[in-house]
């Protein structure tokens, strides 16, 4: 894979001399480069956007029946479960995951194409009586050429969790990938060629987010944008979206909590909290990185989640560890910041070893941590880190923890564990969340239920029908037809 240029797709067009030159792709746990990719710049954003256009406006795709379309978009799951193993490695390789949750994410795509492609000829619309001699209804049409700015942690699984129900609705897209992982949106485009899709329905812009996702923003032939990333870059976004007036769903991030009564099953209940906020090495956006205890087992937890992260191991992804680097080294050194201040705010238990191998000496790795005895009002406990990093807080009783869990700028997602069923609904109710998980916590391939958050976690929702809202404009018809006079 180390001599791959991964091209720009512009329709049926692959370039790959993009003229804001040449990026590279590294592997996080070596350091060493495994890809090379073509910088879009304004010509290959201009030509992107007018495939995009021309195969939404005159293309085939909209005049298609919709069972023809849905077949279409099975097909491309089919595709992609076809070609797992090497999707996953090469997922592994760019984004640094464990291999398990590579696997997971290849299945995951696969399962937004069988979900969305079984729900193209259902999307009815509604009747609206309004009295003799009238009749009105709703039609639910595609909004157009979608732009879908991904992240680099799940890089496969986000695309396909925007791009499906995007041509569900009837849209063309364009995918603007992030720079650390251009890998495998090659792979979903070739995927999406194999499985038959109409050219220019899927195109695909690399680049720098500073040059082609600005431009891919601003443009007004972009009718939507869904954009997954931190706050600051979504803020960015939003100003480039409303220079052309256009709708965007936002997903930014979260800080969220876990809240443990001293009544769950702690065997159980630990490895879950556990993995919330270990998995893919905390990067994940809706990780349960505040863990709020019940105070009567504050330190019995604490001790219990110490030996636990002492246990892991850590390594390259490939070898699927218990947990695998960060990203790159950049984010590395800004998770060890975040290590440096939960010193001084608090106490910083840390966690396994790192590996000793010299083969890995430049990856990206850091080491699982707990942080105790730092507030909620601390910056460690509000501001994401986006690494393996809980800050555990002890609470006083429900009303301690609601209190606790709401006080926080993201309301992205939550969770609960109890054995009181009456304490866990009630609960569920209070926080301010998008998503609540009661006993569980991000469980399954989970397609069919939507999500997204509350405050600075952003708006609109992903994933569930619900999702189809953001591709789709509803258009009401009115006619009047009075009886014909004798």
């Amino acid at each position: 894979m180390a001599n791959e240029i991964i091209p720009i797709v512009c329709g049926e067009e692959t370039i790959t001399e993009g003229s804001d030159g040449v990026g590279q792709s590294l592997d996080p746990a070596t350091g060493k480069t495994i890809a090379e990719f073509a910088r879009g710049g304004e010509r290959e954003v201009d030509l992107a956007v007018k495939a995009a256009r021309t195969a939404f406006d005159e293309g085939p795709w909209r005049k298609m029946r919709p069972f023809e379309r849905g077949r279409i978009l099975m097909k491309i799951g089919e595709v992609i479960m076809s070609r797992r193993e090497e999707i996953a490695r090469k997922e592994v390789a760019d984004s640094g995951k464990p291999l398990r949750d590579a696997y997971w994410e290849v299945d995951c795509a696969a399962r937004f194409f069988e979900f969305y492609g079984g729900h193209v000829d259902k999307m009815h619309g509604s009747s609206i009586p309004l009295g003799p001699d009238w009749s009105d209804w709703t039609v639910k049409e595609p909004i157009g050429v979608s732009l879908h700015i991904i992240p680099w942690n799940y890089p496969f699984q986000l695309i396909a969790r925007g791009v499906a129900p995007a041509l569900a609705a009837g849209c063309a897209v364009i995918i603007k990938p992030a720079t650390d992982t251009p890998v495998t949106a090659w792979e979903f485009v070739k995927a999406c060629q194999e499985a038959g899709l109409p050219s220019g329905l899927v195109n695909l812009v690399n680049g720098r987010g500073s040059v082609a996702g600005d431009l891919l923003a601003r443009h007004r032939g972009v009718d939507q944008i869904t954009f997954t990333g931190s706050v600051p870059t979504g803020e960015r976004v939003m100003v480039a979206a409303a220079s052309h007036a256009i709708p965007c769903a936002m997903e930014l991030g979260g800080k969220s909590p876990q809240i443990l009564f001293a009544d769950a099953d702690m065997d159980k209940v630990l490895p879950v909290i556990a993995g919330g906020f270990l998995t893919h090495c905390g990067q994940v956006c809706n990780a349960g990185t505040r863990l709020l205890v019940e105070r009567s087992v504050h330190d019995e937890v604490v001790a219990r989640l110490h030996r636990h992260i002492s246990e892991i191991t850590i390594g390259p992804g490939i070898e699927d560890p218990g947990m695998g680097p960060l990203i790159n080294a950049g984010h590395r050194d800004e998770v060890e910041r975040y290590y440096e201040l939960a010193g001084k705010e608090g106490e910083l238990l840390l966690g396994a070893e790192t590996p000793s191998d010299a083969r890995y000496a430049e990856g990206a790795f850091v080491r699982p941590a707990l942080v105790v005895g730092a507030g909620n009002e601390s910056r460690i406990a509000r501001e994401e880190i986006f690494g393996p990093a809980l800050t555990v807080i002890p609470f006083d009783g429900p009303e301690d923890a609601v209190r606790i869990a709401n006080d926080s700028p993201f309301g992205l997602v939550a969770g609960v564990h109890t054995t009181n069923i009456n304490a866990a609904l009630s609960l569920g109710e209070r926080l301010r969340a998008g998503q609540i998980w009661i006993n569980s916590f991000a469980v399954g391939l989970d397609v069919e239920f939507p999500f997204g958050g509350y405050k600075l976690s952003g708006f609109g929702r992903e994933k569930g029908l619900e999702a189809l809202a953001s591709y789709q404009q509803l258009k009401n018809i009115c006619i009047h037809h009075p009886m014909p006079a004798a």
